[in-house]
């Protein structure tokens, strides 16, 4: 019996392996047949997607070339020049194709447009053409120029529940609801532009591979090439997971680092073209996340003012950025302080307490000599314009010129054409040179009476009264 059973078998497992073979030869060359048949059942991407040639083989691999996504209206949300795909391959013998058949996708130069909601809900939209430049009209109603810290808050809350409605009313080209992912997702050399709230960002040269699975996590490796927008600067690297079990929205825990960004780009005011390197870590929501890290900058030139070697930790939450301990050189002396900026207001505070700063270096040709110790403030915003900069400061002994001197004191105010001077004092042995006030606004000094004192006696040897 089981001889007869054995021969019958040594014909029909030949038979049936010839037939899988035909089968998944035929499937294998009727791959775009497949493709067409299962865009025109899927509903998780919107509108229309073609191809203009496919390969496969008989493993579920599958290439392709130029790929099109079109919306409903007929315009492009997305055009792949060439990439490539696996499948579970028990899918396509049974003809049972669903999200989950897909286990890698691999997209290589497609310029790909993603938005985002306050809730970190995906959706891919059309690529906008870059709008030629144009002198900007200014919109009396939304223009932040010249609006307090307080009205800029409110107006950038009132363009968040804008582009919310928006975002509500406009079609949905992506939907990932009920709709599991379980694969491997590759972009190389891909231009990115992402649209959260009311932020653009542009990513060019991005190489990104993820892994994905819609009911657990995402785990993701990412770096870029240049990038703008909102934000200007050389590179980006990201790599981390996101947990999407979490409700309501993911959370993250990512280790991000962006390079050489440009300060004039967020905003900082006065054109600031030195750069910023970031390394930062971010945890917890994706749509409110908050981050630490540190900064670098190897110089930053303001005007009359030049750092280097800059250093300082970094916080990030709620749209403000913290930097409790920056150190820097500064005028061969050191500068400790610590400030916060706001990304949506654009205001910045920065304190600072310099050390041994010499005077030689910051006011050069003017003779002045000695070392001075300052405590600074610093409030402003992208308009330097608006920036007020005021403290106090002492000296060392030193020289003006061919007078000696024991030591320089005083406090000031400094805004735009508007310079002023409180307390000045100046010690010169047993004199000291006192004025309660002196100031130069728009170009015109006034000073109240200079007093010279005799510091062990307080009797007031002469007084200068300035003449207009």
């Amino acid at each position: 019996m089981w001889k007869k059973i054995w021969n019958y078998l040594k014909f029909i497992l030949p038979a049936i392996a010839v037939i899988l073979f035909l089968w998944l030869f035929v499937l294998s060359r009727s791959a775009a047949r497949i493709f067409n048949n299962a865009m025109e059942q899927q509903d998780m991407l919107q509108g229309t997607i073609t191809v203009e040639a496919i390969w496969a083989d008989m493993t579920g691999y599958v290439e392709f070339a130029n790929l099109k996504w079109t919306d409903p209206r007929g315009e492009t949300i997305l055009f792949v020049p060439e990439g490539s795909l696996r499948v579970h391959l028990w899918d396509i013998l049974t003809m049972n194709i669903s999200s989950s058949t897909l286990q890698e996708l691999t997209l290589k130069k497609a310029k790909v447009s993603i938005r985002f909601n306050e809730d970190m809900n995906v959706d891919f939209i059309r690529s906008e053409p870059k709008p030629k430049k144009t002198s900007p009209k200014k919109d009396t109603k939304n223009s932040l120029a010249d609006k307090s810290e307080e009205e800029r808050r409110r107006i950038g809350e009132e363009k968040r529940k804008r582009n919310e409605q928006q975002l509500e009313s406009q079609w949905k080209n992506f939907n990932q609801e009920g709709h599991r992912l379980n694969c491997k997702l590759t972009l190389e050399n891909c231009p990115i532009e992402i649209f959260y709230l009311n932020r653009h960002y542009y990513l060019t040269g991005v190489y990104f591979e993820a892994i994905i699975d819609t009911d657990k996590a995402l785990s993701l490796n990412a770096y870029t090439g240049r990038f703008g927008g909102t934000m200007v600067g050389s590179g980006m690297t990201i790599h981390g997971d996101v947990d999407l079990t979490t409700e309501p929205v993911p959370e993250c825990d990512l280790s991000v680092l962006l390079q050489d960004i440009q300060p004039s780009s967020l905003g900082f005011g006065l054109n600031i073209q030195d750069t910023i390197t970031l390394r930062t870590y971010f945890t917890g929501p994706l749509s409110h996340p908050t981050g630490r890290g540190d900064l670098y900058m190897k110089q930053l030139r303001l005007p009359g003012l030049e750092f280097t070697n800059i250093h300082s930790d970094i916080y990030y939450e709620d749209a403000a950025l913290i930097f409790p301990n920056v150190t820097a050189k500064v005028f061969d002396g050191t500068l400790e302080a610590d400030g916060t900026y706001n990304i949506d207001t654009r205001y910045y505070r920065i304190h600072g307490l310099g050390k041994n700063l010499q005077a030689s270096q910051a006011l050069k040709g003017s003779g002045l000599s000695c070392p001075v110790d300052l405590d600074m403030h610093l409030i402003s915003n992208e308009n330097s314009r608006n920036s007020r900069f005021y403290g106090s400061f002492t000296s060392g002994a030193g020289r003006y010129k061919w007078i000696p001197f024991d030591r320089l004191s005083g406090r000031f105010s400094n805004a735009y054409h508007d310079l002023r001077f409180y307390d000045a004092r100046i010690d010169i042995g047993h004199y000291q040179l006192q004025t309660d006030f002196f100031s130069i606004i728009d170009g015109k000094l006034t000073l109240h009476p200079v007093d010279l004192v005799n510091t062990e006696t307080g009797e007031i040897r002469m007084t200068y009264h300035h003449t207009k």
